[in-house]
Order: structure tokens, then sequence, then C-alpha cells
């Protein structure tokens, strides 16, 4: 059986899996089905002492792109967008502390670490808290720099707007939070950025310096969607969103991070499937959160996902997910690695795997398909190597090789206009290969 356990800095979970902060952990009812569940770790609901980030937005939850089936109540798609107006927990952070206390003999019991989040202000707001959670039983602490509301024109003094993103938009504000904090408590602290808010890299640097213990991937992103049939804007405006497409741009700064910075990191915007966790693992991300795909699809969703991870490792003769930690990161390749070491490529038809369906020609930008009367036939000397003949191809007729040079290659680009680079075409007539 594969071994699901995994460090993160201090932290010793029992599988990577963390159930996101939001709804699901707003309570200790809830933080308890989420340690039922499954989940190796509990982010609590962010708590504030804001009163407005404590009320507004009101959650109003919105599913874009989501189509129903009468037929199958229980059918969720693959691809939709999660947009929603979802405001901190409705209990100010000292008093959510009761809840932590309350939540946390039960987690330790089960063997789930537990996560306080919450979003300060100045840096004595900041102190109190965490000290409250820390002694409340909190395993670790996320530093809520994301939150992407701050209440800005609701309040009489502008600093009491510097809270969530703005310690992201102000990442030297942010560091002064971590040094104060990691002089007041002695647990793990995680800031968790906010989306949008420039060099993600730089920023955890900045934090890492500070004394930051890892970082946390990311808050949703503003995202503006309408409905066409009335002409307005879903949720009123731009609101808080994710999607699973949003997972790449998610894996992108997680493996930029922790291949920098050597940092833990917890990543989960656009995590939906078991397939997005080993993904996410593999691009260096040492703990998954999910928490809006939970919601659409139940608390059962957490088993089935475990369960498919470890039937991923088990076939793949993983026998533990430190096997599984990183392994994409030194596969990726920079620009001047990717001019020395990746060979231009050219596609080849299998003739007798060609059922004549004409799908490739219809996405060769390049015009490299000649259509034969029941085949098509690749022209190497047109052909790119865009590959992407090779992934539409429905009998998996169509494969790559690799060139034996560059010239062929550009050759192949240029094609059409030989007259602009006359030196490239050089001893060749138009319309022949070589």
């Amino acid at each position: 059986m594969a071994d699901l356990t995994t460090t993160i800095g201090k932290l010793k979970l029992k599988n990577p899996l963390l159930l996101g902060a939001g709804p699901l952990s707003g309570t200790a009812g809830h933080i308890r089905k989420g340690v039922d569940a499954g989940f190796g770790a509990i982010c609590a609901k962010t708590a504030t002492l804001s009163p407005f980030l404590q009320k507004y937005p009101r959650p109003l939850y919105r599913l874009k792109d989501y189509a129903v089936r009468p037929d199958e109540p229980f059918h969720i798609p693959r691809d939709y967008m999660w947009l929603h107006q979802e405001h901190n927990s409705v209990f100010p952070a000292d008093k959510f502390v009761e809840i932590v206390r309350e939540a946390a003999p039960y987690c330790k019991e089960r063997g789930t670490v537990l996560i306080g989040s919450f979003a300060g202000r100045g840096i004595q707001e900041w102190q109190k808290i965490v000290t409250a959670y820390a002694e409340a039983g909190a395993d670790a602490m996320e530093l809520n720099f994301c939150c992407p509301f701050p209440p800005e024109g609701l309040v009489s003094d502008p600093t009491d707007a510097h809270l969530g993103i703005y310690f992201s938009q102000n990442p030297d504000r942010g560091a002064e939070v971590i040094r104060k904090l990691k002089e007041t408590v002695d647990i793990p602290l995680f800031p968790k950025l906010g989306p949008g808010t420039g060099n993600f890299l730089q920023i955890a640097q900045i934090f890492k310096q500070a004394g930051a213990d890892g970082i946390s991937l990311f808050a949703n992103e503003r995202l503006l969607r309408i409905d066409i049939e009335t002409g307005r804007p879903v949720n009123h405006g731009p609101c808080a969103g994710t999607s699973p497409h949003m997972i790449a741009a998610t894996m992108r700064w997680a493996s930029e991070i922790v291949r920098e910075t050597k940092l833990p990191v917890l990543a989960g915007r656009g995590v939906t499937q078991w397939e997005d966790v080993i993904e996410m693992l593999m691009a260096g991300a040492a703990g998954v959160e999910m928490c809006a795909a939970v919601m659409v699809r139940g608390m059962k969703h957490v088993r089935a996902v475990l369960a498919d991870v470890e039937a991923f490792m088990e076939r793949k003769r993983y026998k533990g997910v430190d096997e599984i930690y990183g392994r994409a990161l030194k596969h990726i390749l920079n620009n001047k690695q990717l001019i020395e070491d990746v060979r231009a490529l050219c596609a080849e038809i299998d003739l007798k795997k060609c059922i004549g369906c004409r799908r490739c020609g219809e996405v060769c930008v390049y015009d490299a398909i000649e259509e034969l009367p029941k085949k098509n036939r690749i022209m190497e000397e047109k052909c790119a190597g865009c590959t992407l003949c090779t992934q539409v191809c429905p009998v998996c007729a169509i494969s790559v090789k690799e060139r034996d040079n560059d010239d062929d290659h550009f050759r192949a680009l240029a094609w059409e206009h030989q007259e602009l680079m006359p030196d490239l075409f050089k001893g060749m007539t138009k319309g022949k290969g070589k």
C-alpha cells in the first residue's frame, strides 16, 4: 500500500490534501466534518477584526458554464467557473479563537493538522490574534495576504483598509508582519499570496527573508462574467472566482517558488480531481488545497480523490509521496535550454492507420497536409512540427520525429515567402523539398 504521509516544514500530515480556508471550515462542526472526510490538514476560515469583512460581501455563489443533466442529477462537468461574493468569518477573530480551541482536540486525536487563518491590520492586531490562535491549539497559521475585498471607501481611516491583499501588493509591509510574528509565536507561518499582485517569486523571496515557513497559493482571482441573456454582470460585478483551467497558473508559480526559494508551497487554486493533486505534487507543491471542488461535489469527494491518488501511486509503483514530490522540476527548461536542448520536429503519417478523415488538415495552420484520394500525407518541407495534428488524430496515425537540422525547420516556417529569406532557400526550387 502506498504511503500518503508527507512533511511540510515542521508539520507532518497523514496525506497531502488540505481543506482550503472557506465555508467548509467556518465552524467547529465544519472542521470536524473535514477531519472525518479524510483531509490531512484543515485550514480554518479566515477571520478578521474588520467589521465590514465579517458581513460583506454576502456569500453569493454562482456556477458559470455549468451544464446540468436532468437524467444525471450528480453529473458534474469537468470544466466550469466558480464565482462568489464571499466574506470572511462572521465571527470576529478574537471570538473565532474559541472555534479553534473547540476543534483542536478533535483534529489532534485523529492526526489532522489544524491551520488558523487571519487577516489583520496593524502589527499589534496581528500579534494579539496569532498568539491567541497558537494558544488555542492551531498547529500553524495562514497569514491572509490575499483577501480581494479590503473595505476601501468604507472606512474613515484609510489604514483600516490595509489588510488582505494589501500585504501582497506591498510585500515589504507583509515582511514586517512576518518578522514580528516570528518573534511572537513558534508555530509555522504561511503567508497566502493574492493573485494579480506582481512577481510572486520576488514576493516569496521577500517573505522568506522575513522568516516565512512556507507560501500558500492563491486566493481566488477577481473576475468578471456577463449574463448575455440579461446583459447584467454575474454576481453584480467583479468578484472572486476560480476554474479548473486556472490550475496552470498556480502550478507555474508553485514550481518557480519551490525551485528558487526551497520553501514548501501549499497550492490549490484550480484543483478539482485526483489528477490535479498528482500534477501539483510533481510541480513541487508540498500540500494541495481543495475547497470549491468539495463544495460542488460533496465531502465524499475527498475519500474518492485520496483513493484514486493511492491507486495511481500503486500502479506507477511509487512507495510514498516523496517519490512524486517535485518530480517534474528537473525537466522544466528555461529559454536557453529550449534553444540548445530541444530539437525541431516534423510530423509523419502512418498510411496503414490513416482513415482519411481530413481532421489533421483542418488544424494545420502551416498548410503542410496534402490530401490523397483516401489518405493524408505530411509535406515535410512545410511542416513546422507544432504537433497539433498528432493530438486530434482520432486513430493515432500521426507521430513526430526530430529534424536533422534547424535550417529545414526555418525553411518550413518561411516556405510561402522564400523571396524574403533568399539565403535560406539558396539552391532550392520553390515547391520542392530537399
